[in-house]
């Protein structure tokens, strides 16, 4: 979510980096390389932003060039997406010795069709690149856009929507909790999508909190991926961008209807990241 403004992107990201090192919480942060771009050239503080990000511990991974959609886009397209998106990333990992490893999907949109799925995981297999699955979805993104238009329009510091963010993210990742023991029979090691915003800057230390109370700890997506949950068949080709519990249940023909009863965002909170 961090946009062009550079010196508001500047002051996030050392945030939202300081944050995630202070509460010793590993971290991927997935980049569209289109917005490392000023004028049609690569900007060296935009690129200093990623460079911050590894300087610190954290990983990197690639979520295309300009966050396409898989489901309109031809998949030849797509792939080039990717391959325009790993250039800059490809190389600041590589000076430290380190892989571009993972994957993430825009909208968690994999394929319209099985021979589009399976077509493009082996396109990335072959390019060295693991898909990161998301298990805990939720709107921290709608949440965001109300904290900063909040603040911008001088009516609170926030701390409104910061407290039904943090509310939202307990019963969202209770829900989840109980996804998992629906679908796989048992709590798994989740695996949570968050967005670079000065909302998760700002709170994410009482989020980390909030979760260690619950008995989390937090383990990188590599070590989480060794839980054998994610070996799940994912045969799932519709429309909705879901998270992989979904997709799993979805494969295994369970109803859709046992999905019922996630979060959802306080009217308030819409209305006020809509500007209304």
């Amino acid at each position: 979510m961090i946009g062009n403004d550079i010196v508001a992107a500047e002051l996030t990201t050392s945030r939202l980096v300081g944050a995630l090192v202070t509460t010793h919480v590993p971290a991927i942060g997935f980049v569209n390389e289109r917005k490392l771009e000023l004028n049609g050239r690569v900007d060296p503080r935009r690129v200093a932003l990623l460079e911050r990000w590894l300087s610190a511990g954290l990983e990197l991974g690639n979520h295309t060039y300009s966050h396409p959609d898989l489901h309109t886009t031809p998949l030849p397209d797509f792939q080039r997406e990717v391959l325009d998106g790993e250039r800059v990333t490809r190389t600041l990992l590589a000076s430290r010795g380190k892989p571009l490893e993972f994957f993430r999907h825009p909208f968690l949109h994999t394929g319209r069709t099985l021979e589009i799925k399976t077509s493009f995981e082996a396109f990335l297999r072959s390019h060295g690149y693991r898909v990161a699955p998301v298990t805990v979805d939720n709107y921290d993104y709608v949440f965001a856009a109300a904290y900063e238009r909040t603040r911008a329009r001088g009516e609170s510091k926030g701390e409104r929507v910061a407290d039904a963010y943090i509310a939202y993210m307990e019963s969202v990742v209770g829900f989840y909790e109980e996804q998992s023991a629906k679908i796989v029979k048992r709590e798994i090691a989740q695996t949570l999508l968050l967005h670079a915003s000065a909302l998760n800057a700002d709170t994410f230390p009482r989020l980390a909190a909030s979760l260690r109370s619950r008995g989390y700890r937090f383990i990188t997506l590599s070590e989480a991926l060794k839980d054998p949950a994610y070996q799940h068949r994912d045969e799932y080709t519709g429309p909705a961008g879901m998270t992989w519990l979904h997709r799993w249940a979805l494969t295994d023909g369970m109803k859709g209807s046992m999905f019922a009863g996630e979060p959802v965002v306080p009217a308030w909170v819409e209305a006020a990241a809509s500007g209304k």
